[in-house]
């Protein structure tokens, strides 16, 4: 019984660190006139119909108007999080697509925990991703 709640216990500490959500920031852009841009190309991923560029910038004329920074755990869900997390502040800022200023964190380990009895667990740890990227508007039709 014990060695079950050993594992029990790590299952729902993992559960808990899952069922997180992204914290987001959005700081809105503000300078002395419009900052244009003219994009050269790159890869993109689209997520609920907005493009986020995670490679080089959109080949296109475009102005920022704002950054958001986004933080989750490192795993499948904490990404997935992550990626609707900037489609919603694109979506809340009026924008057309974001671009990577700067990805940080991730890294991961191993926990291992040890029963009184005998009784043994282990699982995948990961460590948190710091996302920052700017908010784009697009000024010319495709």
């Amino acid at each position: 019984m014990r060695k079950l709640s050993i594992k029990a216990n790590l299952l729902f500490a993992a559960l808990a660190a899952l069922a997180g959500c992204a914290q987001t920031n959005y700081q809105a852009y503000e300078g002395r006139g419009d900052q244009i841009i003219e994009g050269q190309g790159g890869t993109k991923e689209v997520v609920d119909g907005y493009e986020i560029w995670d490679n080089g910038t959109p080949p296109r004329r475009y102005k920022v108007i704002g950054v958001t920074t986004i933080e989750d755990f490192d795993n499948v869900f904490g990404n997935r999080r992550i990626r609707s997390a900037i489609a919603e502040q694109i979506r809340d800022a009026d924008g057309d697509a974001a671009v990577v200023v700067s990805l940080q964190g991730g890294g991961g380990g191993m926990a291992m925990a040890f029963g009184s009895n005998g009784g043994f667990a282990a699982g995948p740890v990961y460590g948190k991703k710091l996302n920052r990227y700017q908010i784009i508007k697009y000024l010319d039709k495709k």
